[in-house]
Parts: C-alpha cells; sequence; structure tokens
C-alpha cells in the first residue's frame, strides 16, 4: 500500500516532536509563606560560646567530627573528590532523628529522606538565633526565601547576597541549587537547593560544614578566586552568599 506525501510527511513530524517539558515554575507562581511559627522543640544544650556566630561555627564543627571528619574537595576542573570518608547516615540515625525535631519532624538517618536543611536550622537554632531572626525548614531555598524577606526590615541577621558581590566570610551560609531547580535570588521558586555553613577562609580556598553530603555531616572545600570569591562550578551552582550579621 502506497501512503500519500502529506499523510507521511504529517507521521514523520508527530515522531520528532519533542515531549512536553515540565512547567517552569517562578516565584510570582507561588503563595506567600506567611509568619514564622513557635515550636516546642529545644536544643539539648546550651549555646557552645556567648556569640551565636562563633556558636553555630563550634557546632557545626562539633558535629563534623562526631561524623568521623569526612572531607570532600570540589573542583571545576575534575571531578569531587573525597580526600576522608567518614560515618555514614544509618550508622547514626538518631542523631539525625535530632535534626529533624528542630524542624518538627519524626524521621531519622533510615528514611532516606533528605536531612541537609534540618541540620543547618538544627545548628542555627542550638546557636540560640531566635525565630524571629531564622526560620528553621527541612527545605533550604524555603528558609532562604524567608532572610530575603527580612533583609527588607531593620536588624536582619542574615542578608542574602549574590555570590559575585560578597566573599565568603566565617559563619557565612553558601548555597547552591540542585537538580536543576533553576533557583536564584531573582527566582526564588523553592526548588531544590543546598547550604553549608563556612568555618574557615584560607586563600583560593573556602571551608564549609553540610548535612546530607556524601550521607554525612562533611567538610566541602570550595575553590575561591583571586579575589576571594566562590569560583563557579558546575556540579555546584551557586546562587547566593549569605552574609550572618549575628555578634
Amino acid at each position: 500500500m502506497r501512503i500519500p506525501v502529506a499523510t507521511l510527511l504529517l507521521l514523520l513530524a508527530g515522531c520528532a516532536q519533542a515531549p512536553a517539558s515540565k512547567p517552569v515554575v517562578q516565584a510570582k507562581d507561588l503563595a506567600p509563606l506567611g509568619p514564622c511559627h513557635a515550636a516546642p522543640w529545644k536544643p539539648e544544650a546550651p549555646p557552645p560560646a556567648t556569640s551565636a556566630k562563633t556558636s553555630m561555627v563550634l557546632l557545626a564543627v562539633a558535629e563534623w567530627g562526631r561524623y568521623g571528619k569526612q572531607i570532600i574537595t570540589y573542583s571545576d576542573n575534575a571531578p569531587a573528590k573525597t580526600e576522608q570518608l567518614g560515618i555514614k547516615e544509618r550508622e547514626a540515625p538518631q542523631r539525625i532523628a535530632d535534626y529533624w525535631a528542630a524542624v518538627g519532624n519524626k524521621l531519622s538517618g533510615l528514611n532516606d529522606v533528605p536531612w541537609s536543611a534540618a541540620f543547618i536550622s538544627w545548628d542555627i537554632e542550638s546557636a540560640g538565633v531566635p525565630r524571629d531572626l531564622f526560620c528553621p525548614d527541612q527545605r533550604h531555598t524555603i528558609y532562604v526565601e524567608r532572610m530575603v524577606e527580612r533583609a527588607r526590615s531593620p536588624g536582619a541577621a542574615f542578608i542574602p547576597h549574590p555570590p559575585a558581590e560578597r566573599a565568603p566570610q566565617v559563619g557565612d551560609l553558601i548555597c547552591a541549587s540542585r537538580e536543576g531547580s533553576g533557583t536564584t535570588l531573582q527566582n526564588l521558586n523553592r526548588g531544590a537547593g543546598h547550604c553549608d555553613i563556612v568555618v574557615d577562609v584560607r586563600p583560593g580556598q573556602v571551608f564549609a560544614i553540610g548535612g546530607n553530603v556524601g550521607d554525612s555531616v562533611t567538610r566541602s572545600v570550595f575553590p575561591l578566586d583571586g579575589n576571594g570569591f566562590l569560583s563557579p562550578l558546575s556540579g555546584r551552582p551557586f546562587f547566593a552568599v549569605i552574609e550572618n550579621r549575628l555578634p
């Protein structure tokens, strides 16, 4: 049977048609977050220092030690390299349950649910930072959005900056989008993201600790350019350096 040319062209066009793409979420399409609600959770111990910023760093370093001091070094010229292995989430599930409690969830290291934002929330709350300055959340991009909103008012403790406008300092947060979410400070679309706490800065390198990196609490080493700003990384699309103005 001969197929008419016009019909054949229509069939070929149908085969070549690309599948429908996933709709891109824009911040303007999202409902306001609303106020940060109080929670019954309290830190298990007083902050380790009188300075909340110092306490954030000390708590992160202590948890890194608890998990065996895993280190991952990032470079744009080579894959991320694990310099030292640490204790994995399934080997210390109850401690991760403590992090989850800080955001009001009853999970642990056995649930296979990303817990990195719970870790940051636990750290900042445990440092004694009140909820009117930081609102904990199980998603990084949600608490970053609240930081952006709070930064418009006097007395804000955390000020988000584009990576090209602030060289990271000890106590700051450095944040990247994940899974192609496309989250930026200009498009806070509540997509997947990740933030780490800066614990040391040296010429050409910044050291930051975060949770659920390589299934552990990990110190990541990121490159800095000659002016001390984060170097672009294809594996970590940074979208914010969050200035820590806590005393």
